[in-house]
């Protein structure tokens, strides 16, 4: 992140990249103005008046920025940044409003100090765009008879908040069970469906879409890499993003559902990777932590062939020391391609 020139409005307009987690780093740019209305809406939506604010999220990532910097300085309220030390627990008053801005680390914290939150007088957790993983859905239940809700919130960089929802706890599920409410100034594009089902690319109009760094202005509408099925007017279904879904002998999967299933069956941290494949097209490889077992090729394989047959299993398995992850929690390709290489 980093400060433009001002902007016609005399503000500076702030830049953001993408983690290029997938591929190249791409420079977005906002105005003040369109940050500072993201914050507020999103705030009064899912939490209303607060006391306080604790922040896992790093300034310099548009959550972080918005929630940990901007937010506080609207609402005159004091925040406590944990994003330096993502394993210490916030302090926290019984009874006080509190707003937690999460990322998928934090949840293990959270998780530990599920009794103090309960003791607020209200809190909303919030939880960014990525995964839902088993601990947060650990701390939903464990949060399911106090004040406290864990809402999830759907955006990107570019676009910034879409669309949010509430967590389910352990057993539900994640990608289609649940469908998304869209923010008061989001609507999305009538596009031809993609799919028989009624699946569709996102496309999204806001006042709040960002500028590329080589555009004069911003664009009216954004198509982003996902696929939905709009309910009514003002909710939607999410499928996945179209660059992970692929066609396994004419199947479509998902990606990060195949990701979430393995990792329950090994019991570790692990990441698909699409590839071409010249006798089905499409396919994809598995790449698994080594984790404290130290599971084998072959342990791997067996886990994997004996789970329930919801999914084809992976073209190759590659084990690695660890899974690489961006700083937000999202699989760096790039090293995780050099290091199971």
């Amino acid at each position: 992140m980093t400060d433009s020139p001002p902007a016609p409005d005399g503000e500076p307009e702030v830049m953001f990249a993408t983690s290029g987690h997938s591929g190249t780093p791409v420079a977005w740019i906002r105005s003040a103005g369109q940050l500072r209305g993201e914050a507020s809406l999103v705030a009064d939506m899912v939490m209303g008046e607060l006391d306080e604010i604790v922040c896992f999220a790093p300034p310099g990532h548009l959550f972080g920025r918005l929630f940990g910097v901007i937010l506080p300085q609207l609402r005159g309220v004091p925040v406590q940044q944990l994003h330096d030390d993502p394993v210490r627990a916030p302090r926290l008053r019984p009874g006080c409003r509190v707003l937690f801005i999460c990322l998928p680390s934090s949840w293990l914290v959270l998780e530990r100090m599920t009794d103090r939150i309960a003791a607020l007088g209200s809190s909303v957790l919030l939880h960014g765009t990525g995964p839902v993983t088993d601990t947060t859905r650990r701390v939903v239940s464990a949060l399911r008879a106090s004040p406290a809700r864990v809402v999830e919130i759907f955006g990107s960089t570019e676009t910034g908040g879409i669309a949010v929802r509430p967590v389910g706890g352990p057993g539900t599920g994640h990608d289609q069970d649940e469908p998304w409410t869209l923010l008061p100034d989001v609507s999305l594009v009538p596009a031809e469906q993609d799919d028989p089902g009624g699946w569709m690319r996102l496309g999204v109009r806001s006042p709040r879409l960002a500028r590329r760094s080589d555009q004069a202005t911003a664009p009216d509408l954004l198509w982003l890499d996902d696929m939905i099925r709009p309910v009514g007017e003002r909710s939607f279904m999410f499928l996945g993003r179209c660059s992970r879904l692929v066609k396994v002998n004419g199947k479509r999967i998902d990606l990060g559902a195949v990701e979430r299933a393995a990792s329950a069956v090994l019991g570790t941290d692990t990441a698909c990777v699409p590839v071409r494949d010249q006798v089905r097209g499409e396919h994809y490889e598995l790449f698994y932590a080594a984790g404290s077992e130290d599971l084998t090729g072959e342990q791997a394989w067996c886990r994997l062939a004996s789970a329930p047959p919801a999914q084809p299993l992976p073209r190759a398995l590659h084990q690695v020391p660890e899974i690489p992850r961006t700083a937000t929690g999202k699989v760096d390709l790039g090293r995780l391609r050099a290091t199971g290489s």
